[in-house]
């Protein structure tokens, strides 16, 4: 058995005739690129696998959603989105354990002329009963030492870090 040759034009040939486009049935669902969304009704304790994820928070007696330790094993990279769906009547608290320390920003929107920024540290980001609002936001990124909560909110005092 010997190896056939080609040459270079024969090679160049067959690339440019590849067929580049992709058949797919009326079933077919391409999925890779949308946001996994989990709705949540009861305490839940995240792991490294939950990263990604955006969490509806939807009972208004709120609860409280509890971060990996922000040293654990893979946490460097992880995102976590939390999202008011339900306005809370008790607090939504998303937790990151009284040794992991978060840090960051929560901006108010609440129809003032200018948007206000406030930088906060603790260990705990709060949805705050009866001011959160439907469609506030938290995003919190571990960088493998401490977390850093980024927010937004309609109402003014809406969400808090404390701890």
């Amino acid at each position: 058995m010997g190896t056939k040759r080609l040459g270079l034009a024969r090679v160049e040939a067959l690339i440019e005739n590849l067929k580049r486009d992709i058949a797919l049935g009326s079933g077919t669902v391409l999925s890779g690129d949308r946001l996994k969304v989990e709705s949540l009704t009861a305490a839940k304790t995240l792991t490294v696998a939950d990263s990604g994820k955006v969490f509806m928070l939807n009972l208004a007696g709120g609860f409280t959603v509890t971060l990996p330790s922000a040293t654990a094993t893979n946490i460097s990279g992880c995102k976590y989105t939390f999202i008011v769906g339900t306005n809370p009547t008790t607090a939504y608290i998303v937790a990151g354990g009284t040794a992991d320390k978060m840090s960051g920003r929560i901006v108010d929107s609440s129809g003032g002329n200018e948007d206000e920024e406030t930088a906060l540290t603790g260990d705990q980001v709060n949805f705050v009963a009866n001011t959160a609002l439907i469609g506030d936001k938290v995003e919190i990124i571990c960088d493998g030492t401490g977390f850093h909560a980024y927010g937004i909110s309609g109402a003014t005092g809406a969400l808090t870090i404390t701890g």
